[in-house]
């Protein structure tokens, strides 16, 4: 962090300041009388309208049902479970450690400590909850982690560009002599890392989990999924806008957005092929009902095409053309969200964002 937003002492102009790495240098003085983005503003707010705890959310009967799951569906569950507890790792320390630093704007880096709060706090515990009242020995389940390759390469790729950033904001800090264009190449790579974070990974995640809710089972954990996916689709969205945004603005990061648009790409595809490569490891002891690898790998395809698009970036590979996963799109709308409550605990804690309850007899034959 650098020591310049302790200093006080400077007057600041935020509303003619870039949203990174400004001349003008770091946040100083939060003030949100005024300011240039009153989208940002915005995006945090709904999501701190969105806040949540996972341990109003029984799991009682999901307990129960994972003692009478066949190994199949006990191999995709947990196997899901210990990847989103990954993510999140990475994403609950990721944007505050590695942008707050070069963000020149405070209702930015609100937005920022916003969003690490929610990948930490909720997400993150969310997992933990889960684990603990799902499995006997929830350490032993936490520690297979580690020794699960197709995890472990996973976070890697998206971790490497937040390395990097971290890395140039500590040698700058250091007094090392950074230059200008090698911090924003740094930060455009580590925007573009945590869009296809957000905006494929989870959703790919969230996919397996929300499966089993259609098939009647696991209905706690889909409940506190859905709430996740409900923060991500909002951190999706504004994780699009950053990367549209500022190139839009800034002549430094339009120069630099065409100068790796290669690699950028090429990042892109290495979590496509990432991605369909889980799904063979996912489902490599058989399917669930309405869901396979071949499913899920279709539906990466679907979801790169139009994750793309939303960031200017056309997608060239076979894709289909519908979505594979019919049932997601209710889960993704949040107008029409429903949550199925357990023991009368209830999850609506923004108006109008979820029902009461689900009728099952309305759910889609899979």
């Amino acid at each position: 962090m650098s020591k310049q937003q302790y200093n006080l002492k400077t007057k600041t102009d935020y509303l003619s300041r870039k949203m990174f790495l400004d001349p003008a240098g770091p946040v100083t003085i939060q003030r949100f009388e005024e300011v240039k983005y009153n989208k940002l503003v915005k995006y945090e707010q709904e999501a701190r309208g969105f806040f949540w705890v996972p341990e109003e959310i029984s799991l009682t009967k999901d307990a129960q049902d994972f003692k009478d799951a066949s190994d199949t569906v006990k191999h995709i569950f947990t196997s899901n479970l210990l990847r989103q507890t990954a993510l999140d790792s990475l994403q609950g320390r990721g944007p505050s450690q590695i942008f707050t630093p070069v963000v020149s704007i405070p209702e930015l880096e609100a937005l920022v400590y916003n969003w690490t709060f929610f990948e930490t706090n909720i997400h993150s515990r969310s997992y933990s909850h889960i684990i603990r009242n799902i499995y006997n020995v929830p350490k032993d389940v936490f520690n297979t982690i580690h020794d699960t390759q197709e995890i472990v390469d996973m976070a890697s790729s998206v971790g490497n560009y937040y390395d990097a950033l971290h890395v140039i904001n500590c040698r700058k800090e250091a007094g090392e002599i950074i230059t200008e264009h090698e911090h924003i190449k740094a930060i455009w790579l580590a925007l573009n890392a945590s869009y296809a974070l957000e905006a494929f990974r989870f959703m790919v995640s969230f996919a397996t989990s929300l499966a089993m809710v259609e098939n009647r089972i696991f209905i706690g954990n889909g409940n506190i999924i859905q709430l996740i996916l409900q923060d991500e689709v909002l951190h999706k969205e504004w994780t699009g806008w950053l990367i549209n945004q500022v190139v839009k603005e800034d002549a430094r990061f339009a120069a630099v957005k065409a100068e790796c648009e290669g690699e950028v790409y090429q990042m892109y595809l290495d979590v496509i092929r990432e991605e369909k490569a889980w799904a063979d490891y996912l489902f490599n002891k058989g399917p669930v009902i309405g869901l396979n690898a071949n499913i899920l790998k279709d539906f990466v395809d679907f979801t790169a095409f139009n994750a793309l698009k939303e960031i200017g970036i056309k997608y060239t590979e076979e894709h289909p053309r519908s979505t594979p996963i019919p049932w997601f799109t209710k889960h993704v709308d949040t107008s029409k969200k429903q949550t199925a409550l357990q023991e009368n605990e209830s999850t609506n804690y923004v108006i109008g964002v979820m029902s009461d309850s689900i009728d099952y007899d309305e759910l889609p034959e899979l």
